[in-house]
């Protein structure tokens, strides 16, 4: 007799067959952002890089990748009346839950306090992807905010994307926390570029330390290379616009901090423009086949 394991690598093999007819080869890139720890800015940063990326031309889609304790709705202000809950109950399709946030961004909400969602097995997670698989179509750039940790589809998630940028911060737990990330992806085989952003940066020169012995690490011991893409400075305004839930994108366009993401937006958008989504599959198809 099969064991449950087997099951389900037959059930995802079967579902991904299913997804694959009648779509089209267009994909869009994904950004999955990750830390390895919460509090250093990861979903604020995926926030507002979203609406930078909307401001340079991109059809962008916000993912809440914290299926179970989303926030990504609280710092835009919105208020989702349905969410991947009700598309996973058939309460609603998914077409119907994206929210419509500033600049055009399409924001994907998931569930706050849900232990049913933040705890899915195998077999639900790959009926959930196989609807969210649709929206690859529709979209430029797929940024997904996935939760802290390390956790299995936290992992799979940036394994899948096309570019990982990996928040964190000049402290020495969170140096440690980033590392235990890309030990979790050198496992998985990582393929995507893999990009760094440090926040809350105070003085001058420490992102440079922090980036450098990251990076020795990772390429010394991991064999991977790292790429810094950015440094966001320390502001006691972007934690105002956080208490207000508002992006402080929209209400200091004109900071340092928004330059910066500007900047970084650039970075994507021009790699959009220049390079395919790698293996000439979707994000989705290939997290479908992680699981098989």
């Amino acid at each position: 007799m099969a064991d449950q394991a087997d099951s389900l690598r037959q059930a995802a093999s079967r579902h991904l067959a299913e997804q694959q007819a009648g779509l089209g080869r267009y994909m869009c890139r994904v950004l999955a952002v990750t830390s390895g720890k919460g509090g250093v800015g990861k979903t604020n940063v995926a926030v507002n890089l979203s609406l930078a990326l909307c401001e340079g031309g991109a059809q962008v889609l916000l993912l809440d990748g914290d299926l179970g304790l989303a926030n990504v709705d609280l710092l835009l202000g919105l208020k989702p009346q349905r969410t991947l809950q009700h598309v996973f109950s058939r309460q609603a399709t998914l077409s119907e839950i994206i929210l419509e946030g500033p600049l055009g961004l399409k924001i994907l909400p998931g569930g706050m306090g849900l232990p049913e969602l933040a705890n899915l097995s195998t077999l639900d997670i790959v009926r959930l992807l196989g609807l969210l698989r649709t929206l690859e179509r529709d979209h430029d750039i797929m940024v997904i905010d996935t939760a802290a940790g390390i956790g299995r589809l936290v992992t799979q998630f940036a394994l899948a994307a096309d570019d990982v940028l990996i928040v964190s911060m000049p402290e020495p737990t969170a140096l440690v926390d980033a590392y235990g990330m890309l030990k979790a992806l050198r496992r998985g085989h990582v393929e995507g570029g893999l990009h760094l952003i440090v926040n809350m940066v105070s003085r001058r020169g420490e992102e440079q330390q922090f980036y450098q012995s990251l990076a020795t690490v990772a390429d010394s011991y991991l064999g991977l290379k790292l790429n810094w893409l950015g440094t966001i400075h320390r502001d006691d305004e972007i934690s105002a616009c956080v208490k207000r839930h508002q992006p402080f994108y929209l209400a200091r366009p004109k900071s340092a901090a928004s330059a910066e993401l500007r900047r970084i937006a650039g970075v994507f958008l021009e790699l959009l423009k220049i390079e395919q989504p790698r293996r000439g599959e979707g994000f989705f198809a290939r997290l479908l086949s992680s699981l098989q």
